[in-house]
């Protein structure tokens, strides 16, 4: 793959895109009996080789990667699109983190990279930014910066969420012009069952599911996430795996 797959450009931003209206894509790989992880949310590798590297594709495309802090902890992830041809000169998304209370771990390796490779920074390497409640102590949140990270504070909803419709106006704020997100599962239910933005337009504009030919058994699937009726508008074979790009109807 030497450049950018043409299904991706067909239905995704693109990186040079000027629209004013941040482009909300969710993607997630599952295995055929529709499982998402282990038991507990244990982390399972699905995406074979092909449709891994198109996973770094999409994350290229995108202005910014989100997921949940339940997924920061348990996997440790990097966030990092470090699969691509470092010739291509691609910039890395931005890691956004949904954190309501700040419970983000200042050991996590996406701020560890970035404390420790400044020679990597806006090459290769972004710094994660936190997006968490306005009600957090101060204290907190001073110590989570001290240590290299951007806490971006926000209007919490009645239940002490962070309201998915809110995020559109969250990223035009911060610069953002797209975001894919990546989970987990509770994160992927909540923005797949808000339809819609403050504005009143459509929340998610894009739905990538990568299908594995294997089977997980017990761990969380579509049934925890609840999915909703999806229309789909490409697929595509990867490798091993089947990949779909779809609508939320």
């Amino acid at each position: 793959m030497s450049q950018i797959p043409q299904f991706l450009v067909d239905n995704l931003p693109t990186a040079s895109a000027t629209t004013s209206r941040p482009h909300v894509t969710l993607t997630w790989a599952q295995s055929l009996d529709s499982k998402i992880a282990g038991p507990g949310g244990q982390r399972v590798i699905l995406s074979g080789p092909e449709s891994m590297l198109m996973t770094h594709w999409m994350r290229s495309v995108h202005d910014a990667i989100l997921i949940g802090v339940n997924t920061l902890i348990l996997d440790n992830p990097r966030l990092q699109a470090n699969l691509l041809p470092s010739s291509l000169n691609l910039p890395p998304p931005q890691p956004l983190i949904l954190d309501p209370k700040l419970r983000f771990p200042i050991t996590s390796r996406i701020l560890n990279e970035w404390n420790t490779k400044p020679d990597q920074r806006g090459k290769t390497i972004r710094q994660p930014w936190i997006i968490c409640g306005n009600d957090v102590p101060t204290e907190r949140v001073r110590e989570v910066e001290a240590e290299g990270a951007r806490v971006v504070l926000v209007k919490l909803d009645a239940r002490g969420h962070i309201p998915p419709s809110s995020l559109p106006t969250i990223l035009e704020s911060l610069g953002l012009r797209s975001v894919m997100i990546e989970g987990g599962s509770r994160v992927l239910s909540t923005f797949l069952h808000s339809l819609k933005r403050d504005d009143g337009s459509r929340l998610v504009d894009s739905v990538v599911v990568t299908v594995a030919p294997m089977f997980i058994g017990e761990g969380i699937g579509g049934e925890d996430v609840g999915l909703p009726a999806l229309k789909t508008i490409h697929t595509e074979k990867m490798g091993k795996d089947a990949v779909m790009i779809c609508e939320v109807e």
